[in-house]
């Protein structure tokens, strides 16, 4: 039976004492022994750190202790045996190696086996039992910061304390398991963390991790805030830093405060917030991993413009709620309408129309940031009759009259109702009206009246009564014209008129202008030189004032004089110079044909020019003497047709 006595003290590690039957392998020799307590054997060895040669109490995991006896006594090293075992042991000895290196955390016991000094006596055995602590790299969550802050998490269970290292120093505070800390890195890009014990022993370990700082925040904006149809908002944002965490903030006075209503990808530039608060005032709010609360930096607010558009007899009414500084800007049917200074909050826009309908949005811009409102359509309603339109007349080249109706601005849709003497002519949405069924001469007066898209019906517009012209020979063959007209009656019946004479060509170019005054007729005019071979005399009366901003002309009247055809009786065409050739002599002879035929019925000659000549012949034939027949058709330029026929006589 093998008997072991251990013995211990408080605050020291248990020393065991055993002499004790025991099967020791030596190199010549196999020992067998009673345990026996032995306390004042002087058995004993110490152990030492081989890294840093320090004596130790406790053993750390892959870290490399050396055994050395402190019995005081000469031992052959050869006959020195330890075990490192669960419990103390007192056979199976074998190992004579000093160093060891313990592999898994727990306790070991280490049994050395001596040489005993007492002659015949069996060997010494003495336990020493150790803790072993485990040495791992320390595990942590580093998390960079804004710019200059990190921030540690201690995820390692192991060891009793740990320690930062940055850049070279140790910081404080000394981190704990699952507690964030912030430090700051003055410029380093690395952190160690050191773990340890808190009883003396050289048991540690650390880890190092390095990081890339973050750029410094910049303050985000919120460029653009739109307020949408069913109540959402779209946000538009500058470039967000992907590095830095956001949300979406509006202002509520039930938490006193703002709170977080999105949150936003830093890699997006536009948000759509469903049934936002509106109106609301909102901001964007960025934190970094290290930041719950504060934000980083200050925040600039965007608030929301709520706008309502009513009409009022004729005009549109726009008012808006906001918050928002700045500039205000108008916008009508999607252009610029307005811009108003900062802090006005209605405005009513008169240059509309009734029946119209009218989309507004308001823009207020401050800082950088623009808040626009929903859109407010609305349409145009009054009950108040529109002013009279104003209207002018007057002729162009081809004698129809020309109506042109002005209506007030706010009144440009609508249709329009003209009427000539008193009649009825044309109802239409057109301010400009051509009246071809007229005939002339007669006294033409023009009146027309407005209804607006509304119902709302005008009065009828002061009458204007274009100058209307005629003109005859006042002589039987041509030489002198009467011209007389009517008096024109503008808008402004009481502003003076004046008139004047246009002389036209056949083309209705302006050869010459007499100024007439305030006449209403030149009773003797002479053609002008260059109208002597103009069949067709024409003119035109200019009229200027009655409240017209430009001219009004009248009809163009017409003198046609006749056509003259001189054909002699007979001609000679015997050479002598005198009478050889039939040659055709007249006025306004432009459009003819003329036709010599002889007793047989057979045409002679033709002509349709006047420089076209007969000298009798027929082909090559000599003239024969006898009576012809001619016949003379033209279309002179009054477009009328003359036929005129008689004899001529070729004579010896």
């Amino acid at each position: 039976m093998i008997s072991v006595y251990r013995y211990g003290m408080v605050n020291k590690r248990l020393l065991s004492f055993l002499l004790c039957w025991a099967f020791i392998l030596v190199p010549s020799a196999v020992v067998w022994a009673q345990c026996v307590a032995t306390p004042n054997s002087g058995a004993n060895f110490r152990v030492f750190d081989v890294a840093t040669k320090q004596e130790v109490q406790a053993l750390c995991v892959g870290r490399q202790v050396r055994l050395k006896d402190a019995s005081g006594r000469q031992l052959d090293p050869a006959q020195v045996y330890y075990q490192k075992t669960a419990a103390i042991v007192c056979s199976g000895f074998q190992d004579t190696s000093t160093f060891y290196t313990p592999t898994a955390a727990g306790s070991i016991t280490i049994s050395q086996n001596t040489q005993n000094p007492q002659p015949n006596s069996s060997g010494l055995i003495f336990a020493r039992t150790f803790p072993v602590k485990a040495t791992p790299p320390p595990t942590f969550d580093l998390v960079a910061c804004s710019a200059g802050l990190v921030q540690i998490t201690v995820t390692d269970q192991t060891y009793d304390q740990y320690t930062v290292t940055i850049g070279g120093q140790v910081v404080q505070p000394n981190p704990r398991p699952n507690a964030p800390v912030t430090y700051t890195t003055n410029g380093a890009t690395s952190v160690t963390l050191t773990g340890s014990y808190n009883s003396p022993t050289l048991c540690t370990n650390n880890l190092t991790k390095t990081f890339t700082p973050l750029p410094a925040p910049q303050r985000p904006t919120i460029q653009r805030l739109t307020v949408q149809t069913g109540g959402n908002a779209l946000f538009q944002f500058g470039p967000l830093q992907t590095q830095y965490q956001y949300s979406l903030q509006v202002n509520d006075a039930a938490v006193g405060g703002f709170r977080t209503v999105a949150t936003i990808d830093p890699a997006s530039t536009s948000y759509t917030l469903a049934n936002a608060t509106l109106p609301g005032c909102y901001r964007l709010l960025l934190r970094d991993a290290c930041q719950t609360s504060a934000p980083l930096p200050s925040l600039t607010e965007v608030c929301s413009v709520t706008l309502t558009a009513t009409s009022l007899e004729a005009r549109n009414r726009l008012t808006w709620v906001t918050s928002q500084q700045g500039t205000v800007e108008i916008t009508r049917n999607g252009q610029p309408l307005v811009q108003l200074p900062a802090g006005t909050r209605q405005y009513e826009d008169t240059a509309v129309t009734c029946g119209v309908a009218y989309t507004y949005r308001i823009s207020a811009t401050a800082g950088g940031s623009t808040s626009v409102s929903n859109e407010s359509a609305v349409t145009t309603t009054s009950s108040l009759a529109p002013a009279a339109p104003r209207l002018t007349a007057s002729f162009n080249l081809l004698n129809q009259v020309e109506l042109t109706a002005e209506v007030p601005r706010s009144s440009s849709g609508g249709q329009l109702t003209y009427l000539r003497n008193g009649a009825a002519l044309r109802t239409t949405t057109s301010r400009t009206l051509r009246d071809s069924t007229l005939t002339l001469p007669q006294a033409l007066c023009y009146t027309a009246r407005f209804q607006d898209a509304c119902g709302n019906r005008s009065s009828e517009s002061a009458a204007v009564c274009p100058v209307v012209l005629s003109a005859s020979s006042a002589n039987a063959e041509g030489t002198l014209v009467r011209l007389s007209w009517s008096a024109l009656r503008g808008p402004d019946p009481a502003a003076p008129v004046t008139y004047r004479v246009l002389v036209l060509s056949a083309n209705n170019a302006v050869l010459s202008s007499i100024s007439a005054g305030a006449a209403l007729s030149l009773p003797a005019l002479a053609p002008l030189l260059n109208q002597q071979d103009q069949q067709v005399l024409r003119y035109r009366v200019e009229a200027t004032g009655g409240g017209l901003a430009s001219p009004s002309y009248s009809n163009v009247a017409t003198v046609a004089r006749a056509v003259k055809l001189f054909v002699p009786t007979a001609f000679t065409p015997n050479g002598d110079g005198l009478n050889d050739v039939l040659e055709l002599r007249g006025r306004y002879l432009d459009n003819f044909r003329f036709v010599v035929i002889d007793r047989n019925g057979q045409e002679v000659f033709r002509a349709t020019t006047r420089s076209q000549t007969w000298d009798g012949r027929i082909g090559t034939t000599a003239p024969v003497p006898g009576a012809y027949v001619w016949r003379f058709e033209a279309n002179d330029q009054a477009g009328q047709h003359v036929v005129q026929q008689g004899t001529v006589t070729i004579l010896r």
